[in-house]
């Protein structure tokens, strides 16, 4: 079982990882928004990419164009961190009681 109890807490730290980089792309891409900076850089279009798979869901849910500010990072990190607490460590936990 000991295998089992290794395999989820090395999973809840990939998962972990993964989450704290996700959100600091949504930050990054909501300063890049702010910024006069050209769309088309490769750069500035991966980070939107990767920042609007989770953003674009959140901005259909929850209409906000009526208030002229794009809340849907704010929401994006909010859901991040949440999974982060969670789920992770959820997983973590269940790991060393495997282990």
């Amino acid at each position: 079982m000991f295998v089992l109890g290794n395999l989820l807490s090395a999973s809840a730290a990939v998962l972990g990882i993964v989450l704290n980089l996700w959100s600091f792309v949504v930050v990054v891409s909501a300063i890049l928004s702010w910024l006069p900076i050209d769309p088309y850089h490769p750069a500035a279009s991966v980070i939107r990419r990767l920042s609007d798979v989770i953003c674009d869901p959140i901005r259909r849910l929850v209409p906000m164009h009526s208030l002229g500010i794009d809340l849907s990072p704010l929401f994006a990190i909010l859901l991040l961190q949440f999974t982060n607490q969670f789920v992770v460590e959820s997983l973590r936990q269940l790991g060393a009681r495997l282990g």
